[in-house]
């Protein structure tokens, strides 16, 4: 028979059990995690570390190349409007017979004051802002340039007449149009299609002086030169549907504007266009249309119709299923440096700025300690159209004038530029009472090209090899990208690791089109219904303002030919032969080029006192990968782009020769306030000066299918080289630890890699910048 017991378990001995059950859980629990950590970290790869630091600027004690701060814009403009003379109104409260400030930027001193502080240890010289005013209140009115300084706290103020300008003072109908002259344009516009409003939403089936976001609405947009000749203000506007894309939405209506003088009460419209059919006045033309005798449109769209300019995903989806293609990454983290607006990248350092004219400027471009230029810098982009059309066959765009710099917006990560890349931000004072901000306009980054920079397989020619060399083709990007009206320009200073300086333009965007009339298909391509897109030439501008071993500098070609000449190991035997020779350009007029396929040459930069070991000058070769012959020379518009006329030209430096064009050039090229020619007329002399290299890109687009939505970058970049010639005694990427060098063993059954220091595999990823962070505006502060 089974007895039951009771077993009695004393109260220290059951604390002790649950203590260590309890234990017991706790390491369990650890150790899962522990085991679970370890299986995270065997599965995802850590975060590659950040290299190289990125220091935000020093608003409170900028640099001699750094943009003005939005303190000392301030300080500028506040002490313009505490002065009697001239008697400036605060922007809002302006009108266009007022006088106010158009513009502040920063004024860079005289070169040779930068370069005692840069090397001879002088103080760093005062800075000072260059202030643009408009003085509509004179009589007669004009435009008007003023250094203020010394910043931040100004007590001067200076009227300035700059001596490269043949036109002073400057005039007021050559100014740039800002917000204060658009307001009363398009109040004029506004009145003027009210008027319009039947033949509007039966042709179009859309109107504009009193649309909604809920209505099909049409948008109008000026073009320029804004008339014929000198001293002329007209303005073209014309319509497009208000759809993503409207630039390739033309509708065959033109109105044109005159807004001569600062009364307006006189401005008016002059001329209105409607298919092709002209009258001087929007009421004669809505009587004809009333009375059946004009040509009538009727061009209305759904929304799927007009969808062929939208960037939206469409057409056939076989052949791509959505997935991410390869990214740049950096496994060390950033290989370059930035502080404030200096950088510093493997043996390169320099300055960047960005000027609300001419955009992304490059300063004091040093490599391995020796400096090569003092400037580098977009001078223009224009583009000049052909056309039958009042708009189309007018149209000649000198972008500057419309403000390069300030329309250099804000860079997506991971499209515009890499999102391993640092973006920089920055401030315009223009068009405004105050300062604007313009985020993440500038990105700086490394790139792999894919392909080496140099490399040598040495074949034993028996199936083996006796080594291999090579080295990437790693470089460094200093990217904004311009979007002025329908065009995109992507602006690249790039910096190699063999001493190379890049300097590129790729266009996209969309292309200009217009109402396709008959007589507009000499001129361009039919690219939709009702939709031409017109043949234009591009043209750029660059300026180079090389030091190459100092500034006592010449220019010689290398002239390349031919000859035929006896053998001398065979009798009477004959051979045809290239040959060089150095020529030195002794006066600005002899160094200029017009390119001729049948007289080659190279082109170098040199001091006359350094040279290497072989006694060949230490020199700099311009090598023109982008030239384009301009085509309008005769046109009256082209004393303006003077500049165009020449593929390269070569000019002693002057510091009032700062730059080859003006924000003025827009609105009257016929008779402009600065020409490039002045440069040159003096033909001043060459030899062992300070010299300046000026260079045209371009090419000529005769728009087709493929542009539409928009024009694509490969096929549409332009390129200028400036290399090293017998600048270094051997190619100076061989310093670096990146290369590769492998040889075999016996038998060929063993390597011996050799990579000096450098690791060949990565175990991390890159944090990239996102998408979501866009904000696209540029906010007063």
């Amino acid at each position: 028979m089974a007895v039951d017991r009771e077993v009695t378990v004393s109260k220290n001995v059951w604390k002790t059990v649950r203590v260590v059950a309890i234990a017991g859980i706790v390491l369990a629990a650890i150790l899962l995690i522990a085991l679970i950590v370890i299986l995270i970290d065997q599965t995802f790869l850590p975060v590659c570390p950040k290299g190289q630091t990125i220091k935000p600027r020093n608003y409170e004690k900028p640099g001699v190349f750094d943009d003005l701060t939005p303190r000392e814009m301030k300080a500028a403009r506040d002490f313009l409007l505490s002065l009697e003379s001239p008697a400036l109104k605060r922007q809002e409260d302006a009108s266009v017979n007022s006088s106010y400030i158009y513009m502040i930027d920063l004024h860079i001193t005289l070169k040779s004051a930068v370069l005692q502080y840069l090397d001879g240890g002088h103080r760093q010289p005062e800075r000072t802002a260059k202030a643009i005013v408009y003085r509509g209140d004179l009589d007669p009115p004009r435009v008007e340039e003023y250094l203020v300084g010394p910043l931040p706290n100004p007590n001067y103020h200076v009227l300035i007449r700059d001596p490269a300008y043949r036109r002073l003072p400057i005039p007021w109908p050559s100014r740039p149009v800002d917000q204060i002259e658009y307001k009363h344009l398009y109040g004029i516009l506004i009145k003027a299609t009210e008027k319009l409003y039947t033949v509007f939403r039966e042709s179009y089936g859309m109107h504009y002086h009193n649309c909604t976001k809920e209505e099909a609405c049409m948008a109008f947009f000026d073009v320029a030169p804004r008339g014929l000749e000198s001293g002329e203000r007209k303005s073209w506007f014309w319509g497009f549907r208000k759809v993503e894309g409207f630039y390739s939405h033309p509708l065959g209506i033109e109105i044109q504007i005159k807004h001569e003088g600062t009364d307006v009460s006189e401005w008016r419209v002059v001329r209105v266009i409607y298919n092709g059919q002209m009258y001087y006045t929007i009421e004669k033309l809505v009587e004809q249309y009333t009375l059946n005798r004009l040509r009538k449109l009727d061009i209305k769209v759904d929304s799927y119709d007009e969808q062929y300019s939208s960037f939206e995903r469409r057409g056939p989806k076989d052949y791509d299923a959505p997935g991410r293609g390869p990214r740049f990454y950096e496994p060390d983290g950033r290989r370059y440096s930035v502080d404030g607006q200096h950088v510093q990248y493997v043996g390169w350092n320099f300055n960047f700025r960005m000027r609300t004219s001419t955009g992304l400027q490059i300063f004091d471009v040093r490599f391995q300690g020796e400096r090569i230029a003092y400037e580098l810098s977009l001078q223009e982009a224009a583009v000049f159209y052909s056309g039958y059309g009042a708009v189309s066959g007018s149209t000649n765009y000198f972008d500057t004038s419309w403000l390069l710099g300030a329309s250099s917006y804000e860079l997506v990560p991971g499209v515009d530029c890499p999102g391993t890349a640092s973006f920089h931000d920055s401030h315009h004072f223009v068009n405004s009472g105050q300062p604007k901000y313009y985020k993440n306009s500038i990105c700086v980054f490394e790139q792999n090209s894919g392909m080496p920079l140099r490399r040598h397989y040495s074949s034993d020619f028996q199936g083996g090899y006796s080594n291999y060399g090579g080295l990437v083709d790693h470089f460094l990007v200093v990217r904004t990208i311009l979007n002025v009206w329908n065009y995109d320009y992507l602006i690249d200073y790039i910096f190699h690791l063999n001493g190379v300086i890049e300097l590129k333009v790729s266009a996209t965007g969309y292309v200009q089109t217009t109402f396709a009339l008959a007589h507009e298909k000499p001129y361009g391509t039919i690219v939709e219904n009702n939709v031409l897109a017109n043949l234009h030439q591009h043209m750029f501008h660059f300026k180079a303002d090389l030091d190459i071993g100092g500034r006592a500098n010449r220019y010689s070609t290398l002239d390349i030919s031919k000859e035929t000449v006896r053998i001398p190991w065979y009798v009477e035997r004959n051979k045809t032969q290239l040959k060089f020779e150095k020529v030195l350009k002794e006066k600005e007029m002899d160094a200029i080029l017009e390119f001729s396929f049948d007289h080659p040459k190279y082109h170098l930069f040199y001091n006359q006192k350094t040279r290497n070991k072989f006694d060949y000058h230490r020199a700099y070769r311009v090598q023109h990968g982008a030239m384009s012959k301009f085509h309008l020379e005769e046109a009256s518009f082209s004393r303006a782009a003077n500049w165009a006329r020449y593929q390269m030209a070569v000019t002693k430096h002057k510091d009032t020769e700062d730059v080859s064009t003006t924000i003025y050039a827009q609105n009257d090229p016929f008779d402009p306030v600065l020409d490039f020619h002045t440069f040159l007329d003096n033909n001043d002399k060459l030899v062992d000066e300070d010299l300046v290299v000026w260079l045209t890109a371009g090419v000529v687009h005769i728009p087709h299918s493929e542009d539409i939505p928009a024009t694509a970058t490969p096929g549409n970049s332009y390129t200028i080289y400036l290399r090293p010639y017998n600048f270094f005694q051997t190619c100076p990427s061989v310093s670096l630890s990146e290369a590769v060098h492998i040889t075999p063993g016996n038998n060929f059954d063993t390597l011996h890699v050799q990579t000096f220091g450098t690791k060949q595999e990565s175990r991390c990823f890159q944090k990239e910048e996102n998408y979501e962070e866009f904000n696209g505006t540029t906010p007063l502060i």
